[in-house]
């Protein structure tokens, strides 16, 4: 088994109602490469989205490596298509 590693996913953001007002929210997380580590952040930005909508609170990762998604704003949007993905050296 190879081993996997820590991986951070750069999502450019925009404001819904103000496309002047942008920024970048950042997720970081294991996975075995860039691939699974897209798809891990958007789970974790569904997950976190699916309890915010319910008022129940985010899931926090338990660890350094786990992926979550704390601090996500409703009225911005992510824009998937543009996110930069980096491997990270421990």
């Amino acid at each position: 088994m190879r081993p996997r590693t820590v991986w951070e996913i750069d999502v450019p953001m925009k404001h819904r109602q103000d496309d002047s007002r942008t920024g970048v929210h950042v997720f970081t997380g294991l996975a075995d490469n860039a691939s699974e580590a897209v798809a891990s952040a958007v789970r974790a930005c569904e997950i976190a989205r699916l309890h915010a909508m319910s008022s129940r609170p985010i899931p926090a990762g338990t660890s350094r490596v786990d992926w979550s998604a704390r601090g996500l704003r409703p009225d911005w949007e992510l824009c998937w298509d543009r996110a930069q993905k980096k491997q990270i050296v421990l």
